[in-house]
């Protein structure tokens, strides 16, 4: 069975007793049943660390660190964002487990033209545990981040390296090279409309920053599914 993980904010370092954030307290303690003497990984600044629970009480749980953690795997060797149109009820939610899960590094909703809903700063809050639970469950290096909310413009005008940009209209096969050309630590934006897709002057928008479009096959993916096709299709380029 594998260590439970979390990443901190204290510095790790050999013989260090490390506090544990209070969520991921929390969760050692209530969820997992864990006692001191228990084996952990630390996670900071992406080395993971072997550790032992040190304390835990009501005043919180303290682990303390032995060595860096041997055969750690945990990214993707490339940086991808990941501008996702912002959806009603839960899709977000799921959006942002999975794509943590397939290695995004960075996650950037977007209010666009069709989005029917709104992301207040209750939601990016909800949204950042998500990926931090995704990240350790998924045994990532790197804790990834969810952004504050973004207008379309303003997204793609800030979006980092090559922007690819999904869209049923894209012509067959040009998803593929793309794939190919891929190196390691490229850095990459991958964008994905909400329900009922981008509107023509938001391709607009995105073609006149230079991005290319992209088709994720001959069906019509729901908006929750094609950052997932997208995000695999480049792992598997490289896994």
């Amino acid at each position: 069975m594998s260590r439970p993980r979390f990443f901190v904010s204290q510095t790790c370092g050999p013989g260090r007793e490390i506090e544990l954030d209070a969520l991921d307290a929390r969760h050692a303690t209530l969820v997992l049943r864990m006692k001191a003497g228990g084996e952990v990984t630390l996670v900071r600044d992406g080395v993971a660390w072997n550790a032992t629970l040190s304390h835990v009480g009501a005043d919180g749980v303290r682990a303390t660190c032995a060595g860096v953690a041997a055969g750690e795997r945990g990214e993707l060797p490339l940086d991808v964002s990941l501008l996702q149109g912002v959806t009603k009820g839960a899709k977000f939610d799921f959006v942002v487990e999975k794509a943590v899960e397939l290695g995004v590094r960075r996650i950037v909703p977007v209010e666009c033209e069709r989005s029917s809903a709104r992301a207040g700063q209750q939601k990016i809050d909800r949204w950042r545990r998500i990926a931090r639970a995704a990240a350790e469950q998924s045994r990532r290096v790197n804790l990834p981040t969810v952004e504050a909310t973004r207008d379309w413009a303003s997204a793609v005008r800030e979006a980092a390296g090559k922007l690819i940009v999904a869209v049923e209209s894209a012509p067959p096969g040009s998803l593929a090279p793309i794939v190919r050309a891929l190196k390691a630590r490229d850095v990459l934006t991958i964008a994905v409309g909400p329900e009922g897709s981008f509107t023509e002057s938001e391709l607009e928008t995105a073609r006149a920053a230079g991005a290319t479009l992209v088709s994720l096959g001959p069906t019509i993916l729901r908006t929750e599914t094609a950052a997932m096709a997208l995000l695999a299709a480049i792992a598997s380029h490289f896994w």
